[in-house]
């Protein structure tokens, strides 16, 4: 008898953490990324080495209750062409999970930033979008500080993202006054992608700076994707701006395409203060860990205007622009992603 309950105790031992080795997983992940650019600016011209958002993280997650998992990550920048980094300088949160959506706190993308990221073809390289959207004084493209976001559950395809901020700066605060909203609605059924997204970010000693996105990518068939994208902001530096693009990215076998895309800013507060870029691309898969690929992006400014077509956000080196100079950028890269996950 004394032996049959021991028998039993030891298979209750082994299910009770073969089900927690399931429901906990620990890992680290990343992403090396490095290109060879020659960037002209208009007046001087340079061969540069550029890390790309590279960065290195650690995930885990643990389901604690059968509808209840929580979640961490702690994301950094890295920088291989200069060997230096950022501790939690990019998406870095604790998180709770489960049939109620997503609740998370920390640094990390707002809603409206995703709908760039989700359209862009060109995203950490030269041509990123983010060298026409976030050009000119506009600065939309954030991770709040400080933020607290809540996603539902998709229904019908449908989900929607809160995020809010009670103070978007360092440190603490008694008054909220530099508080930040971002908010989107997201239909997505894996070939067609829409968003709409709003962000208000607060400033005592302004107006406040807001905008509106709005995205779209269409999966055509095995080859084709198309791209759309539509901005516009208030009160930042410049003035009011609108800016909108559209891309297209054709698969020519599993391994090879070929992707192009036209982004243009309008005029602000003053005359001939727009432009428009040109991104050509052409990408080499290795499987989903390795992609080579050739990337050339050209801008067109106004006599007013000093957008640049490697200073994205995401592409480490960049050059100068003096306002009415057409800067362009020739490039070769790599970007290898790894992980490795490890239960718990």
């Amino acid at each position: 008898m004394k032996k049959s309950r021991l028998i039993h105790a030891a298979a209750v031992t082994m299910a009770l953490h073969s089900t927690m080795a399931i429901a906990t997983e620990f890992g680290i992940y990343g992403r090396a990324h490095l290109s060879v650019d020659q960037l002209d600016n208009g007046n001087d011209r340079g061969l540069n080495i550029s890390s790309n958002a590279s960065r290195f993280g650690i995930r885990g997650s643990q389901q604690v209750q059968d509808n209840l998992t929580v979640l961490l990550q702690i994301e950094s920048l890295i920088r291989l062409d200069e060997g230096s980094g950022d501790w939690a300088s990019r998406n870095s949160f604790l998180g709770l999970q489960g049939d109620f959506g997503l609740v998370r706190a920390g640094f990390f993308d707002t809603p409206l930033k995703n709908v760039r990221s989700r359209t862009d073809l060109f995203g950490d390289q030269v041509g990123d979008a983010r060298n026409i959207v976030r050009g000119g004084g506009v600065d939309m493209d954030r991770r709040f500080r400080n933020g607290l976001h809540y996603q539902t559950p998709a229904f019908q395809q449908l989900t929607f993202d809160l995020h809010y901020s009670p103070n978007d700066r360092s440190g603490s605060n008694t008054d909220n006054k530099d508080d930040a909203i971002s908010s989107s609605v997201t239909f997505d059924n894996k070939e067609l992608m829409l968003m709409l997204a709003y962000e208000r970010r607060s400033r005592p000693e302004n107006n406040a700076l807001s905008g509106y996105r709005a995205g779209a990518s269409y999966r055509l068939n095995d080859q084709w994707r198309l791209t759309a994208f539509w901005q516009s902001s208030e009160n930042f530096n410049g003035g009011n701006r609108d800016a909108y693009g559209i891309g297209a990215a054709y698969r020519v076998s599993d391994a090879y395409s070929v992707k192009a895309q036209l982004y243009h800013a309008g005029d602000a507060n003053a005359d001939n203060s727009g432009a428009t870029m040109l991104s050509l691309g052409l990408d080499r898969r290795f499987g989903r860990q390795l992609t080579l690929y050739a990337a050339a992006a050209f801008t067109n400014n106004a006599d007013n205007a000093s957008f640049n077509v490697s200073a994205g956000g995401g592409h480490g080196k960049q050059l100068a622009i003096e306002p009415g100079q057409d800067p362009y950028a020739l490039s070769l890269g790599v970007v290898y992603n790894f992980s490795a996950n490890f239960g718990g």
